[in-house]
């Protein structure tokens, strides 16, 4: 979007909670329509009042600090339950919501390249991000989450962001029960639950001016360039499976939608990727199947979960002189064969809930092998062959839901490439990153629109792109202002 989510104890049951034919309809024919205008900032989709005001559950029942998007137990439970549970007393069902982002951002060191319209330091965007949310239940068993977002710096149009539309229901088996459903997204892991993830780590909010954590592995980078369907089942509150497939997205949706085109494994930022590789991108090719096992289970005031997670993907590198920067095409592709990527992953997660505060840890390992089939006979690589491992652990506490301090440590290590990674050979990064929030209401379903979060965030770095001289004038200052209706 899992721990024992106690899902019959903690959520209502839909017995009594039907709605009459023509307002089920009603309803629907919103859905349909904000769908239709939902149209690219590979942002996650974050806490949304419009479920809120559906369950008439405060927004601490499903996030920890009242705020999205890191789950509790019930706020997974509904997810899995595809966003259809309805209670309250809320006198209007609009499934829609609203979030805007402010923010300022100082680096240690001067972008040498800062984006059209700004300096090369301390940039303040009044609206780094906008983003309308369609989010509820369309009928009994199916519900959605999708997400449209401006961005600035970026695509400065409004543009199809993460999306998941699910069909779940209950089974039961003799002594064995569960949930099962089918999920219709856009990126992989964006139908997670857990807060390990690629869609959901921390940070949750990030500058559009950082340096980020460098090289990233494909499964991170696929976001809005494709489309999928995976089916997944919990069973008996413990183990949970999900199996999907992910196809590129057309030329014609992604420029309809302002996302999709070429995925861009290999070209992030400061890394140090190799121009003439990852000028066009690449195109997946064919059908990349995604997987997901994990077991969970909770102790008293604790919650745990372990797992597993893997992608593997074919991707036709574009050749950057056949094209057109402004209209990229996925059929356009170098005349070598497919180049595969296979990212293997292990995830924990454990989460304690206190009388006034709550504590929670995350970690993700990912190792990725890159098989350079096309770009090693080109000389855009070194070897035919390389690896890619990303270390993502984080550590939060939130007192009484309102104050919260997170501390995250970051490493990204590989194979040693000098044409891959010019001129440093290598992709590691490594560093720190620091945020103390606050939320000071918006915590009550009683009134939900009053969501505000204020953050400092404080990123810094012992490598990047390879090397450790002057790492740290990638350090950066990052505060904003995120609220949501």
């Amino acid at each position: 979007m899992t721990t024992r989510l106690a899902i019959a104890s903690q959520r209502p049951s839909r017995r009594g909670l039907r709605v009459p034919s023509l307002t089920r309809a009603r309803g629907l024919l919103q859905g349909l329509g904000a769908l239709a205008f939902v149209g690219l900032a590979s942002t996650p989709a974050y806490a949304v009042p419009a479920f809120a005001r559906q369950t008439g559950q405060d927004c601490v029942a499903c996030h920890v600090g009242g705020f999205g998007p890191q789950l509790t137990p019930f706020g997974r439970a509904f997810k899995l339950g595809g966003y259809t549970l309805k209670g309250g007393s809320a006198k209007h069902d609009i499934p829609l919501s609203a979030m805007l982002v402010a923010s300022y951002t100082h680096t240690t060191g001067d972008n040498s390249a800062p984006p059209a319209g700004f300096s090369a330091n301390d940039n303040v965007t009044a609206l780094q991000q906008a983003s309308i949310f369609l989010a509820g239940r369309l009928s009994d068993h199916v519900g959605v989450l999708a997400q449209a977002t401006y961005s600035d710096p970026g695509s400065q149009n409004i543009a199809w962001d993460n999306s998941d539309v699910r069909y779940a229901t209950d089974y039961k088996f003799g002594s064995t029960s569960g949930i099962f459903g089918v999920s219709l997204n856009n990126n992989p892991t964006v139908s997670d639950v857990w807060n390990t993830v690629p869609a959901w780590q921390f940070g949750f909010m990030t500058s559009p001016f950082g340096a980020g954590y460098g090289q990233t592995p494909v499964i991170e980078d696929l976001g809005q360039h494709v489309l999928g369907a995976s089916f997944y089942t919990l069973v008996d509150n413990h183990w949970y499976g999900e199996l999907g497939l992910y196809h590129q997205m057309s030329n014609w949706w992604g420029n309809q939608l302002h996302a999709g085109g070429p995925a861009d494994p290999l070209n992030d930022g400061g890394a140090g990727a190799n121009a003439d590789l990852t000028a066009g991108g690449g195109v997946v090719t064919g059908y990349a199947p995604y997987w997901r096992f994990n077991y969970s289970n909770s102790i008293g005031a604790s919650t745990y979960e372990f797992g597993v997670l893997g992608m593997r993907t074919k991707l036709n590198p574009q050749n950057p002189n056949a094209q057109s920067s402004d209209n990229l095409d996925p059929s356009i592709t170098g005349n070598g064969p497919d180049e595969t990527y296979t990212d293997m992953g292990l995830d924990g997660s454990y989460q304690y809930f206190g009388d006034n505060g709550i504590w929670s840890v995350n970690g993700l390992y990912i190792h990725e092998r890159q098989q350079f089939t096309q770009s090693y006979l080109t000389g855009a690589t070194s070897n035919a062959e390389d690896t890619l491992n990303a270390m993502n652990v984080n550590a939060a506490y939130w007192y009484q839901n309102t104050y919260g301090a997170t501390i995250q440590f970051f490493n990204t290590t590989g194979s040693t490439d000098p044409y891959l990674y010019n001129p440093s050979s290598s992709a590691q990064t490594s560093g720190v990153t620091w945020e103390f929030d606050w939320n000071p209401f918006g915590k009550s379903w009683v009134d939900p629109e009053k969501n505000l979060r204020l953050g400092v965030q404080y990123t810094t770095y012992n490598k990047f792109a390879g090397s450790s001289q002057d790492a740290s004038s990638n350090n950066s200052l990052y505060v904003y202002v995120w609220t949501a209706i």
